[in-house]
């Protein structure tokens, strides 16, 4: 990790120096991939603004603090950056785990071999797997739509990007489009 800091109007004493090491350390256990840890400390009159940067792979976070003392606004800069890392990973953990997109497709696609095969034909009627009729990713309607056009199949059944259900698309025999959406009411 690079730590950079500079200050305007006011000189970067040893003390200063291992505060902003220190809160670059505690910033980087939290998040740990960062690259570049920059503050900028400035002073004018009777305040002092710090501006704290960090950059990692994919995403940067900034923040700005203003107030009468010098480590105070250092503190409140970095806990805003703190903040934002930690609403950072709870929208990337919510990504993942919103929707188990493969355990959905797992059970589109059902394993052939889970069929019994002693089934009885006189007592009960055959049930014959589809074959792969359903989209291997979440689409929207209209990609689904397009997919289905282009399969020359008639029926398909896709994730929803948009409201994360399963959804069903058919094709009637007149060349219109039909739309099945789950309703949990």
């Amino acid at each position: 990790m690079k730590i950079t800091y500079s200050g305007h109007n006011l000189k970067i004493t040893d003390d200063l120096h291992d505060y902003i090491i220190k809160r670059a350390e505690r910033i980087e256990s939290r998040f740990g991939e960062m690259h570049e840890f920059n503050v900028i400390l400035k002073a004018e009159k009777h305040r002092f603004e710090a501006e704290v940067k960090v950059t990692a792979p994919r995403v940067s976070f900034f923040a700005n603090n203003e107030t009468h003392d010098l480590m105070t606004a250092l503190d409140g800069a970095s806990d805003k950056v703190l903040k934002q890392i930690r609403k950072y990973k709870e929208k990337v953990k919510d990504k993942r785990h919103n929707v188990p997109h493969r355990e959905v497709v797992e059970q589109l696609n059902p394993d052939k071999s889970d069929i019994p095969v002693d089934i009885d034909l006189a007592d009960s009627p055959v049930i014959v797997p589809a074959g792969d009729k359903f989209a291997t990713k979440p689409l929207t309607v209209n990609e689904a739509a397009t997919e289905l056009h282009s399969s020359g199949e008639t029926l398909l059944m896709f994730l929803n990007s948009e409201t994360r259900q399963v959804n069903l698309l058919y094709q009637s025999d007149n060349g219109a489009y039909g739309w099945v959406e789950p309703s949990f009411t």
